[in-house]
């Protein structure tokens, strides 16, 4: 930390003013991370933590310590109870994208989106530890792909009202509509693939320095081409995520030009 840093703390601590509430202050931009499931989103929000301190990412290791199972809250709880959050610069959770039109204050969004059919594979390959079932089990099992695979990026982005992604039963071509046009509002939208790119593109855009702390944690599936025989199962059910990827990977050569 460097003595300004230093000077600063003590003197906030001095005035009575908790560290905290003071980084809050002094940085009054709120960025609120939409976490797609498998999309690198843990080590995106601990590299927040790293620029902001612990406590000022919302729920951060520190909080989720003391949340129920560990969990990010749910994003009806997160509008309902706005009040009584933490102060925080960084609001975390595997909310949908129209949580940010229903929080209280503005908020500016950012996400992250994967391959399709990858992200589809390493969500199998995490869910199969903590269910303790086989992958190809969990593959055959037409509810448990439809809940928690089938568009799942197209619910986070285009669904309407307070949810969670999993709070929905299915996409259809409207909700592909409403992402892609929610594409338009996000604020940042980086890719799994290209995450060091998109990290020096998030520091242009919110003004952070995370570039600086690029970690890879809670990585399933190192080598990337494990469970390559249960593509032929899942990609059906992707159609509508690939239209979207697509138009992000778009977007994002556009931007990075």
């Amino acid at each position: 930390m460097s003595r300004l840093s230093v000077l600063a703390r003590e003197l906030w601590r001095n005035r009575g003013v908790p560290f905290d509430r003071f980084q809050a202050w002094r940085r009054p931009d709120r960025i609120l991370l939409l976490h797609i499931p498998k999309t690198a989103g843990t080590s995106l929000r601990r590299m927040l933590q790293d620029e902001y301190g612990c406590r000022m990412v919302y729920p951060g290791d520190f909080h989720l310590e003391r949340l129920a199972n560990g969990w990010y809250r749910p994003g009806r709880d997160l509008v309902q109870d706005f009040a009584s959050l933490p102060p925080h610069n960084v609001l975390a959770g595997h909310v949908t994208a129209a949580v940010a039109d229903l929080l209280p204050v503005p908020y500016r969004t950012a996400t992250f989106l994967r391959d399709p059919v990858q992200r589809s594979l390493s969500m199998l390959n995490h869910l199969s530890g903590i269910l303790d079932t086989p992958v190809g089990k969990l593959a055959a099992d037409p509810d448990f792909i439809a809940f928690n695979i089938a568009d799942f990026q197209t619910r986070s982005l285009g669904a309407e009202g307070i949810c969670d992604a999993y709070d929905i039963p299915a996409a259809d071509d409207r909700m592909l509509a409403r992402a892609l046009e929610r594409l338009e509002t996000l604020d940042f939208v980086g890719l799994t693939e290209r995450f060091e790119e998109s990290c020096h593109l998030f520091d242009h855009r919110f003004g952070t320095r995370i570039a600086r702390f690029i970690r890879r944690e809670n990585v399933l599936r190192p080598a990337g081409n494990e469970l390559a025989e249960l593509i032929p199962i899942v990609e059906p059910h992707l159609r509508r995520d690939q239209v979207l990827y697509d138009a992000v990977l778009s977007r994002f050569n556009a931007a990075a030009a």
